[in-house]
């Protein structure tokens, strides 16, 4: 793909022949509909209903109203036919004949806000939708983005799109309109910008009086000139939310003479038209490589990143769980069978769909009315209940498949790993435990370091007994059952401070068979104590089998795939061992260092120590030497902006030192987990005064709590920080100095780590002004799962889940090395203000939105992770940490059975370590496995995926998945019956087709 030239695209849409002489306007009527925005989706769709029905009426009446664009979207037909069912004929008919264009779009998306993957899924879904209107228009129209992301040129070459069409995001570097534009692992596009400062609104509401439309369309043309590379301009009749002009042709044919004495020339067009022409130019094209992220010509509204974090964070996790969960366990399910049993393709769509409905800019990035972002949180609800519920099915058919044959009466966990590896981390399990002492081990009988996080389950009796009594409580015991309730467990120990006194734990049920052995030897044994005449007290407890809550370490879980665990009883009813042995016998059989101190906690790998006068952490890399220390200091400061863009008051106040000592507490010591946990109070300006030039004299008190959490063996420090937010106008953030100056960052971004300059020129007080670029340039950027600074030796990488924006703090007075700030809250109450306007941004009407400022309890995630190199170097250890923490492992208790995927199994398997799995799913149109890889590295790596079966064929598809790349799928290489070996560019994205050997079905 990478040395694809740029040809033209076959289109029914005839170009018109321009002529060397004249301007030729090319005038395109669209329009561009916002889902939800300052009104709610069923506000909007009314418009809808009414735009579409002029639509119609205009083009069936006018044929020389004869092209009609909808946005690039094919969503807005669903909305409207969801009340205009009738009317699906007509747009098909128009559609069909060309003069209606729609998608490539379901919808149009924000592109930093939301993953790779779901603009994948966006786009594949647009296409379907298209294809019963003949087709998406072959247009990567994008006009209304917040910026876009580098590997835009790759993702639409993949839907066979050659082409981009955007506003923002330009930078000064770029001095033409038409230009080429390059993707990380050079996959190009004619990138095709909206160069008038009005973008897709620039003929916008045209006048008819002659004079006036050829006085405002020489005056466009005028603006659009100097940056013109030809001598045809794209002219956008339309903007938000507008129906067509009827009467626009007939205004064009009256106003040709004036407009041919003024050089000009008009006539109603096409994008696909616009492509077209611009492809045939003979200029010399530049050649842009990179992410579009500029405010220099168009705001690029950068707040948004940070508007309203808790729909990021539901966005994050919501594409987590469709992506390491749903898809790959419904599909490997499905593969363990050959391909052969039912697949919830439909349930996956509407899973997708209800989340891709939070993507539009207006939606995921925040900047709508209350409740507008009120009635996102359901459909990020629905999304997670349909992937819940599938991925719960999913794994129980695996578990059933699995060999988890053990030791008598042991209760089997199969442990799910649904991200490379081997992986070693914690999982949590629950399971009905009916032994009185137990322990885990794995499948090859290690003992597993775990302890108890909760349990239920009633006590039936606690009692003391003296021993000339046990004989007739022993004979209420008629066939291992008494009062109903049959004995599955029991142990028998000695109470430590009291002499002569033992305990009797029994473990009982209602439901299950009792186990007359042991019975039997329990009888015996307390029989025989009894008489011993040692024994002054029987202190007798029984408990219903309780589910219990256990946080065990699972070692070595295979990479996309399971592990069988056992939770199995430790010794018998005369067992002598003590409370909790199971916990412990696995804590002093580990290998790993877990240590906890009263102010730190360390592992093998890492020290994590607290400061007791600020709660700020002191993190030391046993591996590297280095030392962190203030980590995790929280910084609050005042934001008098607007849903889009932060603003200081011109008289701020910092908060960054709690009112007292911090409250440092044990709160998990092992042996599978310590954690610490941090109490820190701040005063906080409760609001900004009402000139909102500084804060408020008045302060509130605000709570946090962060639980600082290691595990043995861990590479990362893990961050659980909840905030009881009681003010108003303000910006949290969490700080993380580093004993080094950096002059860049790396960030993960979608489908490539962006490395971006450590501060953004332009960004200093008083270094901007209106006539230098459109927006006041800020040091806040966007990212993924990290954000990473190294010195080249050694680095730190500080992890998150969907906390998408981060800074760079420059060395100051008090530090003399840069620090990262990682946004949790920013609180304001317009969605936009005018007098911002002329600083960063005015974007929308000036609403108030009181929900924004995010009052209540707010939980962040994040966590740390020190390493020698850069974020790509030991074994791509940063990127792999952060997918490990973005997915933990997911256990399913399960009976005792044969099964052919043995006690462990990796379903897919994937070398080097830097090579990522972007998705593992059903292909498209059902016929095989997808797993689809991305090579964020800036060099070509062999990748070699192994699965647990044999297939038949595999075949590399493009990113739409309905066709075979010939040329590409020629030169992979096949290993063995289940393996694959393929060369991947630099920054490619890889789809991989596995169909099934149908003679193992």
């Amino acid at each position: 793909m990478a040395d694809e030239t740029l040809t033209p695209t076959d289109t029914e849409h005839g170009a018109p022949t321009p002529t060397p002489t004249t301007t030729h306007l090319l005038v395109v009527p669209h329009t561009h509909w916002d889902r939800e925005w300052y009104q709610t989706f069923q506000q909007f769709r009314m418009r809808l209903v009414r735009a579409v029905d002029a639509v119609l009426e205009t083009l069936e009446a006018d044929p020389a109203f004869t092209y009609f664009t909808l946005d690039g979207q094919t969503i807005v037909l669903d909305d409207y036919l969801e009340v205009r069912p009738g009317n699906a004929p007509r747009l098909r008919r128009l559609a069909r004949e060309g003069r209606l264009l729609v998608g490539p779009w379901y919808l149009q998306p924000d592109e930093y806000l939301v993953g790779g993957e779901s603009l994948i899924r966006n786009l594949q879904l647009g296409r379907r939708g298209a294809a019963e209107y003949g087709g998406p228009m072959p247009v990567g129209y994008v006009p209304d983005t917040f910026g876009h992301i580098a590997q835009l040129p790759q993702i639409l070459r993949g839907f066979e799109l050659d082409n981009a069409v955007f506003w923002r995001g330009v930078g000064p570097e770029i001095e033409r309109n038409v230009f080429r534009w390059a993707a990380p692992d050079g996959s190009e596009v004619l990138a095709l910008w909206l160069h008038d400062q009005y973008g897709y609104s620039n003929a916008a509401v045209l006048p008819f009086d002659p004079d006036a439309l050829v006085a405002r369309l020489d005056g466009t043309a005028a603006r659009m000139r100097p940056k013109a590379l030809a001598n045809t301009l794209l002219l956008m009749n339309g903007s938000d939310h507008q129906e067509p002009q009827p009467g626009l042709p007939e205004a064009l044919a009256a106003a040709a003479p004036l407009l041919a004495a003024h050089g000009l020339d008009a006539a109603i067009g096409t994008l696909p038209q616009y492509v077209t022409l611009m492809r045939q130019t003979s200029e010399p094209l530049e050649r842009h490589r990179g992410e579009l992220r500029s405010g220099h010509y168009a705001h690029l509204l950068p707040g948004v990143l940070s508007t309203r974090m808790w729909l990021k964070q539901a966005n994050a996790a919501g594409e987590a769980l469709l992506l390491r969960w749903a898809e790959p366990a419904t599909a490997l399910a499905a593969f363990a069978s050959g391909m052969s049993a039912p697949h919830p393709t439909a349930l996956l769509d509407l899973a997708w769909k209800h989340l891709l409905h939070c993507h539009p800019h207006d939606s995921i990035c925040g900047c709508g009315i209350d409740q507008v972002h009120a009635e996102m949180l359901p459909r990020f609800a629905q999304s997670a209940q349909i992937a819940e519920e599938l991925t719960a099915r999913a794994l129980d058919q695996l578990a059933a498949q699995a060999d988890t044959r053990g030791p008598a009466r042991a209760v089997p966990l199969v442990v799910f790993n649904p991200t490379d590896g081997p992986r070693s981390d914690t999982v949590r399990a629950q399971a009905q435990i009916r032994f009185a002492r137990y322990e885990v081990r794995d499948d090859e009988g290690h003992v597993v370091p775990f302890q108890v996080t909760g349990s239920e389950g009633q006590v039936l009796l606690d009692e003391r007994v003296d021993p000339a009594l046990v004989a007739a409580m022993m004979g209420m015991l008629v066939e291992g059952r008494a009062l109903g309730y049959a004995v599955l467990d029991a142990a028998i120990t000695p109470v430590v401070d009291r002499a002569g006194e033992v305990e009797v734990a029994i473990v009982a049920s209602q439901t299950a068979e009792p186990d007359l052995d042991l019975v039997e030897r329990l009888r015996q044994r307390i029989l025989v104590l009894a008489g011993s005449g040692e024994v002054t007290a029987f202190h007798i407890v029984a408990r219903e089998a309780p589910r219990t809550d256990l946080l065990l370490l699972a070692r070595d879980v295979p990479s996309h795939g399971a592990r069988v665990f056992f939770v199995r009883p430790l010794g018998d009813a005369d067992a002598s061992s003590n409370a909790g042995a199971g916990a412990q016998a696995s804590a002093e059989s580990g290998t790993d260092l877990l240590a906890v101190e009263p102010l730190a906690i360390e592992n093998a790998h890492l020290r994590v120590e607290v400061d007791t006068a600020n709660g700020t952490l002191s993190l030391r890399d046993k591996r590297t030497g280095y030392v962190y220390a203030g980590l995790n200091q929280l910084a609050d400061s005042g934001d008098v902006g607007d849903l889009y863009n932060w603003s200081p008051p011109a008289h701020d106040t910092v908060v960054s030192v709690p009112l007292w000592p911090p409250d440092v507490t044990i709160i998990a010591s092992g042996p599978a987990r310590a954690t610490l946990r941090i109490r820190r109070v701040y005063a906080l300006p409760a609001t900004a005064t009402p000139d909102r030039q500084a804060r408020s004299g008045v302060h509130v008190t605000c709570e946090t709590v962060s639980e600082v959490s290691l595990t043995p063996g861990a590479r990362r420090v893990e961050v659980r920080t909840t905030v009881e937010n009681t003010a108003r106008d303000h910006r949290l953030r969490a700080v993380f100095p580093l004993p080094f100056a950096a002059d860049h960052a790396d960030a993960e971004g979608v489908f490539e780590v962006a490395r971006r300059p450590a501060q953004l020129a332009g960004s200093e007080p008083g270094a901007w002004s209106p006539q230098v670029s459109a927006e006041q340039p800020v040091n806040t950027f966007p990212q993924k799962r990290f954000v990473d600074l190294s010195d080249g030796g050694a680095g730190l990488a500080i992890l998150n889940r969907g906390l998408p924006e981060y800074e760079v703090l420059a060395p100051d007075g008090e530090r003399t090395g840069s620090a990262v700030a990682l946004t949790l809250l920013r609180c304001v109450e317009w969605l936009s203000r005018d007098d911002l306007a002329t600083r960063r941004g005015h974007a929308g009407p000036p609403l108030r939105t009181p929900e924004a400022q995010g009052l209540g309890t707010r939980s962040f995630e994040y966590a740390l992770v020190p390493h020698a190199g850069t974020w790509a170097d030991e074994g791509a250890l940063v990127p792999r940490e952060a997918v490990a923490f973005e997915t933990d492992l997911r256990a399913v208790t399960t009976s005792q059975h044969a099964g052919p995927l043995g006690s462990h199994w990796s379903a897919v398997y994937v070398t080097p370590a830097a090579v990522q799995v972007s998705a593992i799913k059903r292909a498209a149109d059902g016929d095989g496995l997808v797993v689809r890889l991305h090579n964020p590295l800036a060099e070509p790596v062999e990748a070699e995926v192994i699965l647990n079966r044999p297939f038949a064929a595999v075949e590399v598809l493009n990113l739409a998945e309905d066709r075979v790349r010939a040329e590409e799928t020629a030169s992979l290489a096949r290993i063995l019956s289940t393996g694959v070996r393929s060369r991947l560019r630099g920054g490619e994205i890889q789809t991989l087709r596995f169909r099934g050997d149908r003679a193992n079905q």
